[in-house]
């Protein structure tokens, strides 16, 4: 942006923020979670712009799209005139320069149950929906309980998080504490990593008792024959599961978690 350009935009953030001093934001969720969160809370219709992969609930559909969550382009941003940006992390390209600009900016990357809360409250607090914020997280809260209290022995998985390269979930990974709730061991938990590469041959060594696989661009059922050509036919058995619920730290998290629970719960009983 030439030096003309930048004053120019600043003249007109000015008068638009003076215009809207006591009006409700005008909210960029530059992240899939950030836009589930915001509609749970009763503030969709607060979001100007939104990211790819923004696709939930519906109305996230017809926001429109300012970039990916690793890049915004600054001047499509601009044009919608955001008041708040909600993002994964700072350092992400084009987030600078809207702060300089003078557009609020709240981080959003929860790693915990406890962090989803506190993103929610957050958010809540940010757009004038805290009382909706405070019963979000009150009706979650009851959910993790009643899981919580169904959990059973748990059960060893290894996580697919990718196929090629082979990856999958480490210590660090919130998907481990997700695992952990709903009743199983991740048998590379002791991986001080967030999503380590691993090989075929340490995956048999771990000797899983179930192989969880997301539904991500990818053939399930060709993946399973993969593991069953090495394990054996009947050796181990397999959880598919939608990774938007496992992957995303929102309120769906608590289906997937429902969900995998459930479905740990019926392959351990046969």
């Amino acid at each position: 942006m030439t030096a003309l350009y930048v004053k120019r935009l600043l003249l007109l953030m000015t008068v638009f923020y003076a215009a809207n001093a006591h009006a409700g934001e005008r909210i960029l969720a530059l992240a899939p979670h950030v836009c589930e969160i915001l509609f749970a809370i009763e503030a969709g219709p607060d979001i100007v712009g939104a990211v790819n992969y923004c696709d939930y609930p519906a109305a996230a559909k017809n926001i429109p799209h300012v970039g990916t969550y690793q890049r915004i382009n600054v001047e499509s941003a601009l044009r919608l005139e955001p008041t708040l940006v909600v993002v994964m992390n700072r350092e992400v390209p084009g987030v600078a320069q809207l702060e300089q600009l003078g557009v609020k900016v709240i981080e959003s990357y929860p790693d915990s149950f406890d962090g989803i809360f506190s993103d929610i409250r957050k958010l809540g607090k940010a757009t004038g929906r805290e009382k909706e914020a405070k019963h979000l997280v009150s009706r979650l809260g009851e959910r993790l309980a009643r899981v919580r209290a169904h959990r059973q022995e748990l059960v060893s998985v290894f996580y697919e998080v990718w196929h090629d390269p082979l990856l999958t979930a480490g210590g660090q990974a919130f998907i481990t504490e997700v695992l952990h709730e709903a009743g199983a061991r991740n048998v590379f938990a002791d991986v001080p990593q967030d999503t380590p590469q691993v090989n075929v041959e340490a995956v048999l060594h771990a000797r899983p008792q179930v192989i969880i696989i997301p539904s991500e661009n990818r053939d399930v059922h060709a993946r399973q024959s993969f593991w069953e050509s090495w394990f054996g036919q009947n050796k181990v058995k397999f959880i598919e599961v939608d990774p938007d619920l496992m992957h995303r730290p929102g309120p769906r998290l608590f289906d997937g978690l429902e969900a995998l629970q459930e479905a740990l719960q019926e392959v351990a009983g046969k």
